[in-house]
């Protein structure tokens, strides 16, 4: 049985995105003070992300969406959240996958969280597979210089 290395950062993004589930679920129960506002920063990339075609167009990475007063529906589930929101007085349903999260930020009590957004495995094996095609092909990249011969002699 081979042993893995842990890690720490997969095991901290999943505690500090479960955190931000749980402040949503608050707030989708009105558990939380209206003072409260949530900025929420996402990959408008990832796979999982259902916005309009309009709105992917205009945010083709990321966006940014603010919960405080003018929200509806948000709903709280074990992977995702969704809500409607107004853009330009058009209401949108955005679903967010909880892993496509960059940025949480709270500015009433001055509360902010940085993700660090992981890759999946799959894709991470392809790139880790295709890096080593390219090394097995990049062997003059490995000479060793030595720095004696740019040293000046101190004597």
């Amino acid at each position: 049985m081979e042993k893995e290395f842990i890690d720490y950062g997969k095991r901290i993004n999943t505690a500090l995105l479960q955190v931000i589930r749980e402040i949503l679920e608050d707030l989708s129960e009105s558990k939380i003070s209206s003072s409260h506002c949530f900025y929420i920063t996402f990959d408008t990339t990832h796979k999982d992300i259902i916005l309009s075609e309009k709105l992917r167009k205009e945010y083709p990475k990321q966006m940014t969406i603010i919960l405080q007063n003018q929200f509806w529906d948000l709903n709280i589930r074990k992977d995702y959240f969704s809500v409607t929101l107004s853009f330009n007085r058009v209401k949108e349903v955005l679903s967010i996958p909880f892993e496509s999260i960059k940025k949480f930020n709270d500015p009433f009590v001055k509360f902010s969280l940085e993700l660090e957004i992981r890759q999946t495995e799959k894709a991470s094996n392809k790139k880790e597979k295709i890096n080593s095609n390219n090394k097995k092909h990049d062997t003059n990249s490995k000479k060793v210089v030595s720095l004696e011969s740019f040293r000046k002699d101190k004597e």
